[in-house]
């Protein structure tokens, strides 16, 4: 009978033993790739397309050459942050043209324009020392763009968190843009579907 008794204890030690062995192993995996958890939030990349120079001497695609990049981690990041700087580059061009060449709907853009305003006067911004020193808003018929200035890119970034955690289903859809002034002032722009 005292057997049996053992019975759950020593397959609840052998879970165990399998969840830290498995634990174990999965750390060791993303040791020897560090680069994919700095870019987990990044949208996924598809796959580079192979170089001239990586297809072997017979012109069969089989298997690839190894390329540096494939071995280096730092130059894979790198490539991952440039592909997605291009897509919020082609993001935020495709969302000012349709912004630009909206017309303003008067029964909807002064609500919303409101809206988004009272996500920004929040008294959160103004104790976190994340006022902008000046913040516009304009809405068309679905985009709206927000356009402030802050004292300095950690204001700046302080805003941008707050500000889009706050507006949620107000503007799903955004990308923001930051440009340091020559004053050291920035300039932040957020173009958003918000319809």
């Amino acid at each position: 009978m005292k057997s049996k008794s053992w019975t759950p204890l020593i397959a609840a030690g052998a879970l165990v033993a399998l969840l830290v062995a498995g634990t174990v192993y999965l750390r060791g995996q993303g040791a020897r790739a560090p680069a994919d958890a700095a870019t987990a939030d990044a949208p996924a990349a598809t796959p580079a397309p192979v170089p001239a120079a990586a297809v072997p001497a017979g012109g069969r695609r089989g298997t690839p050459v190894a390329t540096a990049d494939a071995n280096d981690p730092i130059e894979r990041r790198a490539r991952l942050r440039r592909e997605h700087e291009e897509r919020t580059r082609a993001l935020r061009e495709r969302n000012i043209e349709r912004y630009s060449t909206e017309q303003v709907d008067p029964a909807w853009a002064p609500q919303k324009i409101s809206e988004l305003t009272a996500v920004a006067d929040n008294e959160a911004f103004q104790t976190a020392g994340a006022k902008p020193q000046s913040l516009s808003v304009d809405c068309r018929t679905s985009m709206c763009r927000i356009d402030g200035q802050f004292e300095n890119s950690g204001k700046a970034e302080d805003w941008i968190l707050m500000y889009m955690s706050g507006v949620g289903s107000a503007m799903p859809n955004s990308v923001v843009s930051r440009r340091v002034n020559p004053d050291g002032t920035v300039r932040v722009e957020i173009y958003g579907r918000a319809r």
